[in-house]
């Protein structure tokens, strides 16, 4: 089967750091192109694909919330849509499998198209978006995603896969915590300092700061951060991310809006690095409640999953990340929805 696959332009594919979509695009390149389809990655430059690139800007464009002119920033992405249009035109592939809805708006007529949803869709803007065309099928990353969004039209469920033995394996647990993401008020990194100053275990903080929530961390942050326990390491690099994982005690995963995945818990658990979450979005999808982590209610009840968290398995936290949530996985549940759609395609 020929298959176009459109990565978002914010990141290379795969990314250098911080970029958890155009990563599951990269495994889905490489994974896909192992079963022997022809795959054809567009996306920005300076990307690196496992069969043909085609370039959609020059550059990664970066996150939305950086410094930059938002009138020029939307004008590139758009350019960036229109440039793969034409070229899935000209490649008249069997299938597109889209991992960016701005494809959409300038879709080509014809080409049996399924688009990923990677965002938040009970938020207004992104339920607009995406209700906005009717007649695009779509793929959810989570259960818990479709039952946000009964009016969208999905296809199937994949879960975002990792490569798991890319990734470093610890049998013991470290001595301390650690948060991975973004300095946002939505992922809720205060909850997670919080958490670990009342228990009394150090905290490593791995995370980038955008333009737009430079106010919230000087306001809310920075004071929790001078009571003490607490390292800011700034953004992890997709080298360094396997060590900083592997070597915690566990992952604090507190997010206070309805995530649609959580791949940072898996690549943790996939390390061996059990997960305490909040019961929002796809937690309970993601994590194995008492087996590779705890997931709860309220802030509150962090602290008591925290002190027992060392009591669980992390060669059972790496199995399970490997039986539900790795590459291969990913690759045959994408595979089997672009043959339902293209039934005669070679």
């Amino acid at each position: 089967m020929k298959i176009a696959l459109v990565a978002p332009v914010e990141e290379a594919v795969p990314p250098a750091a911080y970029g958890g979509v155009e990563q599951v695009v990269h495994l889905l390149d490489e994974d896909l192109t192992r079963r022997g389809h022809d795959v054809v990655l567009l996306a920005s430059g300076g990307s690196r694909a496992a069969g043909r690139l085609v370039e959609l800007v020059s550059a990664p464009l970066g996150a939305p919330h950086q410094d930059r002119d938002s009138a020029s920033y939307g004008a590139a992405k758009t350019t960036a849509a229109r440039a793969a249009a034409a070229a899935i035109a000209d490649e008249r592939p069997d299938a597109v499998l889209c991992h960016t809805w701005r494809y959409l708006d300038h879709a080509a007529p014809g080409i049996p198209t399924l688009t990923t949803i990677h965002y938040p869709v009970d938020t207004p803007l992104y339920r607009d978006i995406f209700a906005s065309y009717p007649a695009a099928r779509y793929i959810s990353v989570s259960r818990s995603q479709q039952r946000l969004a009964p009016r969208l039209r999905f296809v199937g469920n994949v879960y975002n896969g990792v490569d798991v033995d890319a990734l470093p394996f610890s049998g013991s647990a470290g001595q301390y915590l650690v948060f991975l993401g973004r300095f946002s008020p939505d992922k809720g990194v205060d909850i997670a300092i919080r958490a670990a100053q009342r228990v009394g275990i150090p905290l490593r903080i791995g995370a980038k700061l955008d333009k737009g929530n430079r106010d919230w961390f000087a306001a809310v942050v920075e004071p929790l951060v001078r009571r003490g326990g607490v390292e800011l390491v700034g953004e992890v690099s997709a080298a360094d991310k396997g060590e900083f994982l592997s070597g915690a005690l566990a992952l604090v995963h507190p997010s206070r809006w309805n995530e649609p995945f959580g791949l940072a818990a898996v690549e943790a658990m996939a390390c061996g690095t059990p997960v305490v979450a909040l019961r929002r979005g796809a937690a309970e999808e993601v994590v194995a409640d008492g087996v590779t982590g705890f997931v709860v209610d309220d802030e509150k009840d962090i602290d008591a999953a925290l002190l027992d968290v060392a009591g669980l398995d992390r060669a059972t936290c790496r199995e399970y990340a490997r039986e539900r949530f790795s590459q291969e996985r990913m690759g045959a549940g994408y595979e089997s929805l672009l043959r339902a759609e293209a039934p005669d395609a070679g």
